[in-house]
């Protein structure tokens, strides 16, 4: 459940919803369940990679958002769990940046401003200090 409060202290209130057949689809099931906002995972959260989202996909993302009456300050999009900016790996770390960077142009193509994202764990491999640079 997604709860929020915009600046002039109406609340939003919704679920994570599916994406699934499209990213275009998760503002119609937010409506089909009465909210009025939404979480969604634009890719797959659980593989590194996606292919790109299309502009068919992004259009009808937005007019769906438009026509329901989702503005970007009511859709919290969720990143990959695999990410881990704060891996002591090498190749993890530079799996994770490209994933996230990944993540946070779809949310631009997508006319997103938010993203939730866990910035991730030393794995008590490496300091904490290490990890947070």
């Amino acid at each position: 459940m997604t709860r929020r409060k915009n600046q002039y202290g109406n609340k939003f209130i919704g679920a994570h919803v599916s994406a699934a057949g499209g990213v275009d689809q998760a503002p119609i099931r937010a409506k089909e369940i009465g909210a009025n906002a939404f979480a969604l995972f634009t890719k797959n959260q659980r593989q590194w990679m996606a292919k790109p989202l299309g502009e068919k996909a992004i259009s009808a993302f937005k007019a769906n958002c438009k026509m329901l009456g989702f503005s970007s300050e009511q859709i919290l999009p969720h990143d990959s769990y695999l990410i881990n900016l704060g891996a002591p790996e090498q190749e993890k770390l530079d799996k994770s940046r490209a994933a996230f960077i990944d993540e946070m142009e779809r949310c631009n193509q997508l006319g997103l401003t938010l993203l939730n994202f866990h910035p991730g764990s030393h794995l008590k491999q490496i300091s904490e200090s290490e990890c947070l640079a």
